[in-house]
């Protein structure tokens, strides 16, 4: 570990567009104690505090996604001495690309996506898609004939389904949070099955056979008074 990193916390809990439906959120230290960032700086890459966003009520909030995941940005610390820290990297809001790069950071990383992947006869696998309270779309790994035996119960989309621009923009997998309730049933070998749910598939499950695991997890953001 560099001597510069030892002792610097990341107590700065920042928001960023990952999409025009989400916010990533993430700590970092306070980047606008190093020499040659300034305030406009970061204004530039986009980054919000959660007083900042509260009135996007309506937009997920992402914490600890495999993807999406934002752009990442650098930037050379001006008259940066030999030993000190040279340059700073961090993530940049999708929308803020342009002023980023005028304000002289440097893209250093695209946005990652959210894959999907459709049955197929060359696949025993396929993305399954869970629906949040929160609007969020889970994405995750399912083995086609459980899909075929039990995403009908679940409330389970298929990646196969067409996706509307305003749906991709919700997509998300490997995400602390949002993340979707879990439910367990055992089948007619014996054996147990357990998977993800959408959550409007929860009062229905015990009904269906299945034990509920855990109920979702989303971050949810009180909208302003009028």
């Amino acid at each position: 570990m560099p001597p510069y990193t030892r002792g610097k916390l990341r107590d700065q809990l920042t928001y960023v567009l990952v999409t025009d439906d989400a916010y990533f959120i993430f700590k970092t230290k306070d980047l606008s104690a190093l020499p040659g960032i300034s305030t406009s700086d970061i204004t530039a890459i986009g980054h919000k505090t959660a007083e900042a966003v509260a009135s996007d009520a309506t937009k997920i909030r992402i914490v600890g996604a495999s993807a999406p995941q934002p752009p990442r940005v650098t930037k050379k610390l001006s008259n940066a001495s030999v030993g000190t820290q040279q340059s700073v990297s961090t993530f940049c809001g999708h929308t803020s690309l342009s002023s980023a790069q005028t304000a002289g950071w440097k893209v250093t990383k695209t946005r990652r996506s959210v894959l999907l992947r459709a049955a197929s006869a060359l696949s025993g696998s396929q993305t399954a898609i869970a629906q949040l309270s929160d609007g969020s779309l889970y994405c995750f790994p399912m083995n086609k004939a459980d899909f075929d035996s039990y995403g009908a119960t679940l409330k389970l989309k298929s990646a196969a389904t067409e996706q509307s621009a305003t749906e991709v923009s919700k997509l998300v997998s490997g995400s602390s949070i949002p993340r979707p309730g879990r439910a367990t049933i055992k089948t007619a070998a014996g054996a147990s099955f357990s998977s993800f749910y959408s959550s409007e598939a929860l009062s229905d499950l015990g009904a269906a056979g299945f034990s509920v695991l855990s109920e979702e997890l989303v971050l949810k953001i009180a909208a302003p008074a009028p």
